[in-house]
């Protein structure tokens, strides 16, 4: 299964993100991380997710051992490419992206790029998107099909 811990990112992501989680955590938004890192297998099933039938999906996802979807949760895309920079191929290698959830008052995970539980009239994932962008990340809401729970490592020049 994709991990979610912060030791599985690059050093430089590690930083980063402490960074991001203090700010976040001044701003008032509540948000949990749902990937660090995952493996090509994993990548491949996310990404047939919406793209093949459902049970072509779930015979993917077995494969990276992954539970079952449903036809429901088959009918989005979840994913735009197969070389993602959450993917590693060593035991060594670092992730270099994450991706978070906001979570409402009760803790439930909220995906709406609308919400706005901290009440100040600016979307909270867009809110977030700034705060990546402010501490140094490259925030998935610029890209051209935004990503806006995304978050990784600044290009390198």
């Amino acid at each position: 299964m994709a991990s979610r811990q912060i030791e599985d990112l690059t050093e430089t992501m590690q930083d980063l993100y402490g960074q991001f989680e203090h700010v976040m955590e001044e701003a008032g938004l509540d948000y949990s991380v749902t990937c660090t890192a995952r493996t090509d297998e994993e990548q491949a099933a996310l990404y047939a997710q919406g793209r093949k039938t459902v049970q072509e999906v779930n015979a993917l996802r077995a494969e990276a051992g992954m539970p079952p979807i449903t036809a429901e949760e088959n009918s989005r895309k979840v994913t735009w490419t197969l070389d993602s920079k959450h993917i590693v191929r060593e035991p060594e290698d670092k992730a270099r992206a994450f991706d978070i959830v906001l979570l409402t008052p009760a803790r439930k995970g909220n995906w709406d790029i609308k919400v706005d539980v901290n009440n100040n009239e600016i979307p909270d994932y867009d809110e977030a998107g700034r705060i990546g962008e402010s501490v140094g990340l490259r925030w998935g809401g610029r890209f051209r099909k935004p990503d806006r729970p995304h978050f990784e490592e600044p290009e390198r020049v």
